[in-house]
């Protein structure tokens, strides 16, 4: 009730104004004074009322403040409740960087308890060899009063296991600029660290391969220079002699000039993977052209006792590229597949669209297959599992796909084939059918 304590009191100061009365002229006899007890009762009234008026407003006052320290204990409940179930480490420390709290994921990320790691200072736990570097930092930030920074640490957990963290720290100061401790979080990034690791290691090894090619291609190129000019002095003086040569020697020189044309090839696979060769990207029709090769191959095929099947989704599906690259990548792929299989069977091409707008060209054979050895090195140049191989076929073919922007994925199991997936960007046939519709108009 709000105006309880007002009531209670006046009621208690008219109880004790009645009882004096009482008492001043009935026991005690003396004479009535109504001016004087009227004041005398109207003081005693007002100043019983203030006197509850106090009551009620520093009651209000204290339920007031029970309400609000209810508050604050469901909002620290509820804070208490959000920092234990964050996935990150959240810690406080003093002015000298111990610990003043610690949420639960502390004992996941380093397996100590929270207990036992209260009041003891947070380079305890860091490596010592990144302790003094960390140090360094925060004296830093000290002396020029940053609020926040950002550290990567390494630290070791109580089983050993070294983890990597990234720690974000709140420094707090006083009015006098010293500083009185610090809040913040701590997030478990090995993994990125031991990603960002590998990816360097990966882009080294691209480099090296990536230079490797270069210093192969210019030796090629180099090669190739040095070896036509002889050859060709050489192919014009066989050329003499086989004109006045007898039918045996001319048989044997006939083996001569098919070896030569054999070098003149790799020299001119030596060329292409020196020289980047002039281009023209178009819009093809990707089925259109694995369709020419499989037919162009399919004699040779036959000779093998094996059958080239293809699968098209559609009879049209665009890419943008150069079509004579294009066969060159095919027939290497197709002539590889029909080496791979002595014993005959089927070599597989299919040609799909797929979710992500990528036309996927798969080629697959029932060959021997590949160890998993031989499958890393596909594509090192002059590597090669053929004993009168160049080891450039599948290294120009890669280059081209990486001209074309295109992904290539190889799967090979011993006994069980090869197969070549091969993703091109999507070229569709929209502007085509805007065209014909005009046209037809």
């Amino acid at each position: 009730m709000k105006f309880r304590g007002r009531i209670i009191s006046v009621l208690i100061c008219l109880l004790i104004v009645i009882t004096w009365d009482f008492i001043y002229y009935f026991v005690l006899d003396y004479p009535i004074h109504i001016k004087v007890d009227l004041v005398f009762t109207l003081m005693i009234l007002f100043i019983g009322y203030y006197m509850g008026k106090y009551y009620d407003r520093s009651d209000e006052m204290l339920n007031a403040f029970r309400k609000s320290e209810e508050k604050v204990n469901l909002l620290n409940e509820e804070m208490q409740h959000v920092l234990q179930s964050i996935d990150e480490v959240v810690f406080h420390t003093n002015s000298v960087g111990e610990f003043q709290f610690l949420n639960k994921s502390w004992e996941d990320y380093t397996g100590y308890t929270v207990n036992e790691s209260l009041n003891k200072t947070a380079l305890h736990f860091i490596s010592l060899n990144e302790r003094h570097e960390i140090q360094r930092l925060l004296r830093s930030s000290i002396d020029k009063k940053r609020e926040k920074m950002k550290i990567d640490i390494s630290y070791q957990k109580r089983d050993g296991q070294y983890r990597w963290g990234e720690v974000n720290i709140k420094l707090n100061y006083n009015s006098a600029g010293m500083l009185i401790g610090t809040v913040g979080t701590i997030s478990d990034i090995t993994e990125r660290v031991h990603n960002e690791e590998e990816l360097m290691e990966m882009n080294e090894t691209l480099a090296i391969e990536s230079q490797k090619l270069s210093v192969a291609g210019q030796l090629a190129a180099g090669i190739a220079h040095e070896v036509r000019n002889p050859l060709t002095s050489i192919n014009g003086f066989l050329q003499l002699m086989r004109d006045e040569a007898d039918e045996k020697t001319k048989d044997y020189l006939e083996i001569v000039f098919s070896e030569i044309k054999r070098i003149e090839l790799v020299l001119s696979e030596l060329l292409i993977l020196a020289k980047p060769q002039s281009v023209t990207y178009k819009r093809i029709n990707i089925v259109e052209t694995l369709d020419h090769v499989s037919k162009l191959l399919n004699t040779n095929a036959i000779l093998y006792n094996i059958d080239i099947q293809t699968h098209f989704q559609k009879k049209e599906l665009y890419i943008r590229g150069d079509e004579n690259q294009l066969k060159q990548v095919f027939i290497n792929i197709i002539k590889n597949a029909i080496e791979a299989m002595p014993h005959g069977g089927n070599i597989t091409i299919k040609a799909t669209l797929n979710q992500d707008n990528k036309v996927e060209v798969t080629f697959k054979d029932e060959g021997i297959g590949m160890k998993k050895e031989v499958l890393e090195k596909l594509g090192e140049p002059f590597f090669t599992t053929k004993t009168k191989g160049t080891g450039l076929g599948l290294t120009i073919c890669l280059r081209i796909l990486r001209d074309h922007s295109a992904d290539i994925r190889v799967q090979s199991e011993q006994g069980e084939g090869t197969s070549f997936h091969i993703h091109f960007d999507a070229a569709q046939g929209i502007e085509r059918k805007k065209r014909e519709y005009v046209h037809n108009q």
